[in-house]
């Protein structure tokens, strides 16, 4: 058995709830990942998870493991990384998560100069306006907008956006301009709602697109 392997298995498999999130942030087999925890539970002689059709959860040894199991990989890491210390810059694969308009106005634009001060790192981006799990997408860092949801994820708040009602001179002219949200019905909006599950209608005239 790879120690290291089955303990890294391990912590991924509490990180994202399920077996299939584990294997697709390590990019192996879910059979793979089963067996490592098998291995793992037999070598140290102890139930590690509980497991049930809908859930998945560890227990109080394996809660107690997984904090252990999870510094001692951060420190493994941390030591290659000051092996390689006379190598600058960051390497790997950095995966960044952000709406399509925000990725194309704020973080690509950025890519080159940042690509230059790393150049042995490599960047996937994802641009999705929905939501997305970013533990089962292997999500690295993620920009977005919008209140906080609960989670057990950092998060940072760096900078503040304003929304705004337009229309051509010609337009309020002729039906007037709205002094509140709730004015919205009475007029020809057209809202832009990526995420349909805080999705609210505004009026019958209304429909979803790009402001």
């Amino acid at each position: 058995m790879d120690r290291h392997l089955a303990m890294e298995a391990f912590v991924h498999v509490v990180d994202t709830g399920s077996f299939s999130g584990a294997a697709r942030q390590m990019r192996i087999g879910q059979p793979a990942v089963s067996k490592a925890i098998v291995q793992l539970e037999d070598w140290l002689g102890v139930r590690l998870l509980l497991r049930s059709t809908r859930s998945l959860k560890p227990t109080e040894a394996g809660q107690d493991f997984y904090v252990r199991a999870k510094r001692a990989l951060e420190e493994a890491e941390e030591a290659v990384l000051a092996a390689r210390g006379a190598r600058p810059g960051l390497t790997g694969m950095l995966r960044i998560s952000t709406s399509v308009c925000f990725g194309r106005l704020h973080i690509m634009p950025q890519l080159s100069r940042f690509l230059e001060k790393h150049p042995d790192l490599e960047i996937k981006m994802v641009l999705d306006d929905r939501p997305i799990n970013l533990i089962e997408q292997g999500i690295d860092v993620a920009f977005r907008s919008g209140p906080l949801e609960n989670s057990t994820l950092v998060a940072r708040k760096i900078g503040e956006a304003r929304q705004l009602v337009m229309a051509t001179p010609g337009y309020f002219d002729k039906y007037g301009e709205p002094n509140s949200p709730e004015d919205l019905t009475a007029h020809q909006a057209v809202v832009y709602a990526p995420d349909r599950k805080a999705e609210r209608p505004i009026g019958k005239r209304c429909s979803e697109a790009a402001f």
